[in-house]
């Protein structure tokens, strides 16, 4: 399958305001979002036997570092659990570095060397991707995408904020 199999064009408007009406926004988004990741995925899993996850945790501690791992939890919108079983595995490869015990509550922790190589190396791959992915979209499009996506991140944090969800 090439990039014209996938490609879309104004002809093809019609064809997507019939997916919006049949499917529901944040599904197609989902289905983006899964497709971007899998652009990089399978490079982070062959070079580094890291996964989409593994990445943004780390990413998260190179730009927030030290970090407590309840703050990771919350900025990955992920469980204190799974964090800390992430963390473990981290630190066990020599990625993350934890305070030697006895340590303070809450424990902050901080990239080693090789993890901040290890998520450098992430980093660019994960530009790459984007990158090859942009080519094959107008600048327009990139544009209304970026301003489209950030104000539907910020409705669904005040929703979540504001705890305006109830299921039905």
């Amino acid at each position: 399958m090439t990039a014209a199999d996938h490609s879309f064009d104004q002809t093809d408007a019609s064809q997507v305001q019939a997916k919006a009406q049949a499917e529901a926004l944040s599904d197609r988004l989902i289905m983006a979002c899964e497709a971007v990741v899998r652009c990089r995925s399978t490079s982070f899993r062959n070079s580094f036997g890291l996964t989409e996850i593994h990445y943004r945790l780390l990413a998260q501690v190179r730009s927030y570092g030290p970090i407590t791992l309840g703050d990771l939890a919350r900025n990955l919108s992920r469980d204190c659990g799974q964090i800390s079983r992430m963390v473990k595995m981290l630190t066990t490869r020599g990625l993350i570095a934890r305070p030697a015990k006895p340590a303070p509550r809450p424990l902050a922790i901080r990239l080693t060397p090789m993890g901040q190589t290890i998520c450098d190396a992430m980093a660019k791959i994960a530009q790459d991707s984007e990158q090859a992915i942009g080519a094959l979209l107008p600048e327009e499009d990139k544009v209304q995408a970026a301003l489209a996506v950030e104000r539907l991140y910020c409705a669904a944090r005040t929703v979540l904020e504001e705890e305006h969800f109830e299921p039905a």
